[in-house]
């Protein structure tokens, strides 16, 4: 069992199936330990453990999370495979690729610029679309 502060003993105490373990790197051990122990020294009301402050970190940062944070979490976690494959996954649906994906697929070729389609012949079976323009004299 666990314990958490900020509530009355009662309610500390934390049975075995509320309790999720995740993993973190290296760095973000050595700032939760660099934290805890700010947050240890010269406190004379008990003694915060990594359980504590880590779970004190997430719920305020949580309920503090805007739009720039996920904004900022979701560059530093790209995964460009998964967002060709969901280009990809949207083009097969469509039929159509994005053109700067296009003109990206052509570059990596070596080709300068992806083939324009042919516009539709001014010749028709009875007509010539054109623009007539008049001549001064």
């Amino acid at each position: 069992m666990e314990i958490m502060g900020n509530q009355s003993y009662e309610n500390e105490i934390i049975r075995e199936d509320e309790v999720h373990r995740i993993n973190i790197s290296k760095m973000a051990e050595e700032a939760l330990v660099e934290v805890l122990e700010r947050v240890n020294d010269g406190f004379e009301g008990g003694r915060v453990n990594r359980t504590q402050m880590a779970n004190w970190i997430l719920m305020r940062f949580a309920s503090q999370c805007g739009d720039s944070d996920i904004q900022q979490i979701r560059a530093e976690n790209v995964n460009e495979l998964a967002v060709l494959e969901a280009i990809l996954k949207k083009a097969k649906k469509t039929g159509k690729l994005p053109t700067d994906v296009s003109q990206l697929i052509h570059k990596h070729l070596g080709f300068q610029e992806p083939p324009k389609k042919t516009s539709k012949s001014k010749l028709t079976k009875n007509n010539i679309n054109d623009e007539m323009n008049a001549v001064e004299d």
